[in-house]
C-alpha cells in the first residue's frame, strides 16, 4: 500500500489481515467496556479513525499489563467528542500522549512515534504500535518462571538456563513440537510461515491440547489431512473450525494459515499470536515436571519472581528498541550485546563493535569465552562513558550476578536520564562527563524541583529523593501542576482508595502531560530512592522540553 503524508510519499505495506486481526482482538478484549460503547466494534474500515482519540489505545495497554493507565487519567467520551472544538481536540491529544508513554513504560519501542502519527492515521505506525502492545500481552507470561512445566521442553544435555534464554517465539515452537510428538505426528515446526501452510501441525495440535471432554467435538487430524495437500485453504477452514469450538479462533483466517509465507502480508506474526493465545488457554503440560540435567539450582531460581526494579529496567531497555528483546534481566544480559547497545545509545561510538562477537559458538566452553570478551568491552565502555563500575567486573555480568547486574542496570538508566537533561540544558551532546557531573546533576534536580514549587506558590518542598513525604504523592502532584498548570485532576487524586491507587493516578497524569517515565506506583509509596531520582529527573526533562517548545526551539 502507498501512503502519503504532507509532501512526502513512502511505500509501506499495510496488511488487510493485520487490520482485521487486530480489530477482532481489540473487540474481543474490550467487549462490554461502557466507556467504549460508541466505538466498538472496530472494523477494518474504521480501525484507524476509532483509534484516533486515544481511548481504545489506553484501554488496550491495560489489557496487556493491567493497571498501567489509571482510568481517571483518561479523557472519556464526553470530553473528547467531535463537537467539543479545540478543547476536545486537546484532550484527544492528551489521551494519545498518555497511551504512547504508557505503552513505552511496559516495554514498547515508541521511538519516533508521536500523537500526530496516530491522529493523522499513519497506518503502518499505528499497526506497529498495536502489534507491540498486543504481543506484550500475549507473551508476557510465556516464561519458565510462570510455567515451570515448560522444563519438559528441555532437550537432551540442555540446561534450564539455556532454555530460559529462548525467545517466546522459540519457546512456542518448542511447545508445538512437543505437543506434535505427544500426538504421534512426525512433523516439526521451524517457523510460523511455510511450515504451517499445509495445516498438518494445527490439525494435530488443536485436538492434542483440547480438554478431553471437548476433544470429541473436534474434527480428527486424519480427516483434515485426508484432503489433498493442494487444498490447503479447505484444510485451514477445518482446523480453524476446531479452534472456534475451543473459542480460540483469533488473529487468523484460513488464508492467513494457507498463505502464511506470502510476501508482504505479515502473516507470520498473526500465526504466532494465534499459537500464543492457544498456549495461554490450553498449555496442556504436565505440572509435576522437575528440573533435570544437573540444573536443580537453576530450576529453583525460577521461583524468584521478577522484582519491581527488574521489571522497570527491562521495560526501559526494551523501550529503546534493543535487539534481542529483553525477557530476563540476568540471563539476557550475560553475552554483553544488549549492554553494549545501551552504552552506545548513552554515549554514541563508545562500543567497539568491530571487536565485539555477535555470533556465538554452540559449544558451551567456547561460548562462555566469547561472552567474557564481550563483557570486558562492556566494563571498558561503561568506564569510558563515565559510569561508576566499582566492584562490577566482566565475570559478574557474564555469570548473571543478580545484585551487580541490577546495580549496573540502574547506572545505565541513571546515565541515560541525566544525559537527556544535560543535552536539553546545554543544547549540546552533554558537556562534562563522569561521576562529577552526575553528582552535580542530582543536586540540581532537587534545586530545580524546589524552585519550581516555590515559583508556583506551592508550600511543599523536597528534602531529598528519600524524603518520606514523597510517599503520599502530593509533592509530585504539586510539581506536575507547576510544570503544566490546571491540567491535574485534583478530584481524581483525592478519590484514590489508597496510596497505591493515588500513585497510579499520579504516574498516569505525568505521562499524560508528556513525561516518559518507567517508575512504578510501588516505587512512589515505598519512596525508592533510585527510582525517585529518575522520576524527578524525567519531570525536569519534561519541564525543559516544554520551555523549549514555548520558545520555539
Amino acid at each position: 500500500k502507498i501512503s502519503g503524508t504532507g509532501n512526502e510519499w513512502t511505500v509501506h505495506t499495510v496488511g488487510e489481515s493485520e487490520c482485521r486481526a487486530f480489530a477482532g482482538w481489540i473487540n474481543r478484549m474490550l467487549e462490554g467496556d461502557a466507556d467504549l460503547r460508541h466505538l466498538l466494534p472496530l472494523g477494518e474500515a474504521d480501525l484507524f479513525d476509532k483509534l484516533s482519540d486515544g481511548l481504545v489505545l489506553c484501554k488496550l495497554v491495560n489489557c496487556a499489563v493491567p493497571n498501567t493507565v489509571h482510568e481517571r487519567a483518561i479523557n472519556k467520551a464526553e470530553l473528547v467528542g467531535g463537537s467539543g472544538g479545540a478543547a476536545a481536540g486537546y484532550r484527544r491529544h492528551e489521551n494519545l500522549v498518555l497511551a504512547i508513554n504508557s505503552a513505552e513504560s511496559i516495554g514498547c519501542c515508541v521511538v519516533n512515534i508521536g500523537a500526530k502519527d496516530i491522529s493523522e492515521r499513519r497506518q503502518h505506525i499505528v499497526l506497529g504500535l498495536l502489534w507491540q502492545i498486543i504481543r506484550i500481552g500475549l507473551v508476557k507470561d510465556i516464561t519458565l518462571a510462570q510455567h515451570r512445566e515448560l522444563a519438559a521442553l528441555l532437550l537432551p544435555g540442555e540446561t534450564v538456563e539455556e532454555l530460559r534464554q529462548l525467545s517466546p517465539e522459540d519457546l512456542l515452537l518448542r511447545w508445538v513440537n512437543h505437543q506434535l510428538d505427544r500426538a504421534g505426528c512426525a512433523k516439526r515446526l521451524r517457523n510460523f510461515r511455510e511450515d504451517i501452510e499445509d495445516c498438518e501441525a494445527y490439525a494435530y495440535l488443536l485436538p492434542q491440547v483440547a480438554p478431553a471432554q471437548r476433544r470429541r467435538d473436534l474434527i480428527p487430524a486424519g480427516q483434515v489431512l485426508a484432503l489433498p495437500s493442494s487444498d490447503r485453504l479447505e484444510r485451514a477452514r477445518l482446523v480453524l473450525g476446531n479452534a472456534a469450538k475451543l473459542d480460540a479462533a483469533v488473529f487468523v483466517q484460513p488464508e492467513d494459515v494457507a498463505g502464511a509465507s506470502e510476501a508482504g502480508r505479515n502473516r507470520e506474526k498473526l500465526n504466532l499470536a494465534f499459537v500464543a493465545n492457544l498456549f495461554n488457554h490450553y498449555p496442556a503440560m504436565d505440572s509435576n515436571v522437575n528440573g533435570g540435567n544437573g540444573t536443580d539450582g537453576a530450576f529453583e531460581e525460577l521461583d524468584n519472581q521478577e522484582s519491581l526494579e527488574e521489571r522497570t529496567y527491562r521495560n526501559w531497555m526494551n523501550s529503546l528498541g534493543v535487539n534481542p528483546y529483553v525477557k530476563d534481566l540476568y540471563s539476557d544480559l550475560r553475552n554483553g550485546l544488549i549492554l553494549l547497545s545501551l552504552l552506545d545509545i548513552i554515549r554514541p561510538g563508545v562500543a567497539p563493535w568491530s571487536k565485539v562477537c555477535r555470533q556465538f559458538a554452540p559449544a558451551a566452553g567456547r561460548r562462555l569465552f566469547q561472552w567474557q570478551a564481550n563483557c570486558n568491552y562492556v566494563v571498558d565502555s561503561a568506564r569510558a562513558a563515565g559510569l561508576p563500575m566499582t566492584n562490577i567486573g566482566a565475570e559478574d555480568i557474564r555469570d548473571g550476578d543478580r545484585k551487580l547486574t541490577l546495580a549496573l542496570a540502574f547506572q545505565l538508566l541513571r546515565a541515560y536520564t541525566l544525559g537527556l537533561l544535560a543535552r536539553l540544558r546545554c543544547g549540546s551532546d552533554g558537556g562534562d562527563s563522569g561521576e562529577r557531573q552526575q553528582r552535580i546533576e542530582e543536586q540540581q534536580i532537587l534545586e530545580w524541583a524546589n524552585s519550581r514549587l516555590h515559583s508556583a506558590g506551592k508550600r511543599r518542598r523536597l528534602a531529598g529523593f528519600k524524603d518520606p513525604s514523597i510517599a503520599d504523592g502530593l509533592v509530585i502532584l504539586d510539581l506536575l501542576d507547576a510544570i503544566k498548570p490546571r491540567r491535574i485532576n485534583w478530584a481524581a487524586a483525592e478519590a484514590a482508595v489508597d496510596p497505591l491507587d493515588r500513585a497510579r493516578y499520579i504516574l498516569s497524569a505525568a505521562r499524560m502531560l508528556g513525561a516518559r517515565i518507567f517508575t512504578l506506583p510501588e516505587h512512589v509509596v515505598q519512596v525508592n530512592k533510585n527510582m525517585m531520582m529518575t522520576l524527578f529527573a524525567c519531570l525536569m526533562v519534561l519541564d525543559l522540553q516544554l520551555n523549549q517548545q514555548q520558545h520555539g526551539n
